[in-house]
């Protein structure tokens, strides 16, 4: 089975760290133990992640966060 890593909103950040390290929204949404509309609904900048959800992305993306919110490190 082949995982598809795609997603509707290329100027966030959030999505951005997440197609970088090659992770799919399925399991990424696997990871934090919530849906796949959760998911989408950060990246849309509709609701936003909790603190330990940020830090499982962090981990999981391989990434800081400045990588998750370059506004915020300016």
């Amino acid at each position: 089975m082949s995982v598809r890593v795609c997603g509707g909103h290329p100027e966030n950040p959030l999505q951005q760290a997440r197609l970088k390290a090659g992770v799919s929204q399925d399991q990424i949404a696997e990871h934090l133990s919530c849906d796949i509309r959760t998911i989408q609904r950060y990246e849309a900048g509709v609701q936003f992640p909790d603190w330990n959800e940020l830090l499982k992305m962090k981990v999981c993306y391989s990434c800081e966060f400045a990588d998750l919110f370059p506004e915020e490190f300016r």
